[in-house]
């Protein structure tokens, strides 16, 4: 089993709409996928709840995430992991189970700056798993903008750091398919939105190869 996690001190960054979108969109690819909200404001699982289908499994999980994922690991392909935006014992073990860790930054200075516990976090836990892959991920962008482009640049000099190519933008389809518990792939196929997160499953996908 594949695990994901999405994770920044700093709350406010898109992380739960980025998990929502990624695991809907895995599972609708046919994958086995399930979602582990460890937020205590568990804006994950109350989406997913919305629907009438099971398409991804959410489980709320506030201590023992090591234990879950255990016990999940033979029936699932992925988990992903939406963690707090503070550090808990349960964030520092998603991090060290993951894979991927996913690190949703807004194109904001301040954002930028504040990126920075959460880096010197990820690196403590390397320590534990060499092996963990961390992105920062653009998100809630404005479309169209050089700003994105020009943070990003001074997130590899100042943390450096790797950067996923897709971007996430701050667009209505997010907000409105979260309404109804759906994602921009089910009810958006032909906005700019959908194209993003498959763009963004499409590079996961590859580095877990």
């Amino acid at each position: 089993m594949n695990v994901i996690s999405l994770t920044n001190q700093k709350g406010g960054c898109g992380k739960s709409t980025i998990a929502i979108n990624l695991a809907l969109h895995l599972a609708l690819k046919k994958k086995r996928v399930i979602l582990f909200d460890t937020d205590p404001q568990k804006s994950s699982y109350d989406t997913l709840k919305l629907r009438k289908d099971n398409l991804v499994k959410v489980v709320a999980v506030y201590s023992n995430i090591y234990q879950m994922l255990e016990k999940y690991e033979p029936h699932y392909d992925f988990a992903l992991i939406d963690t707090p935006p503070h550090d808990t014992e349960n964030v520092t073990i998603s991090i060290a189970c993951s894979d991927i860790v996913l690190i949703p930054v807004q194109d904001s200075p301040l954002d930028i700056k504040s990126s920075r516990a959460t880096i010197d976090l990820i690196g403590k836990v390397k320590a534990l798993n060499q092996d963990i892959k961390a992105f920062f991920i653009l998100s809630r962008i404005q479309p169209q903008t050089t700003l994105a482009r020009e943070l990003a640049e001074i997130l590899k000099q100042r943390y450096n750091a790797s950067i996923l190519d897709t971007q996430i933008s701050n667009r209505v389809a997010y907000k409105y398919s979260l309404i109804y518990g759906k994602c921009v792939s089910e009810m958006f196929e032909n906005d700019p939105a959908a194209t993003e997160i498959a763009d963004l499953a499409n590079e996961v996908l590859a580095i877990l190869k």
